[in-house]
């Protein structure tokens, strides 16, 4: 029984020494940066061209949303909405297979 409380004793001493000790961040546990903060300003400036995003508007999507805000949310809903289509292909493809396996 000694050593089991002696060994919690030491595990809780070690964990308070931890705490005061001041913590160094190295680059291996440090947390991962966006890629968008590595991005140059000049491309983060540059202007989102929505008739390029949505080549089916019959009319001029850079007049209709002038606002630089408006114009970066519906990019980021056109990306969003290629990546769950993309998920629900994949999910699709992974679903038939599955069935595939039973059947056999």
């Amino acid at each position: 029984m000694d050593s089991i409380n002696g060994k919690a004793e030491r595990k809780r001493k070690s964990v308070m020494s931890e705490e005061k000790q001041p913590v160094s961040e190295s680059p291996q546990t440090s947390t991962p940066v966006p890629e968008e903060t590595f991005l140059e300003p000049e491309s983060q400036e540059k202007e989102i061209d929505l008739n390029i995003l949505f080549p089916d508007a019959e009319t001029d999507l850079n007049s209709l949303f002038p606002d630089e805000e408006m114009r970066h949310l519906l990019k980021s809903v056109s990306k969003n909405r290629k990546d769950l289509h993309a998920l629900k292909d994949r999910f699709l493809m992974e679903n038939e297979t599955e069935d595939d396996a039973k059947d056999a």
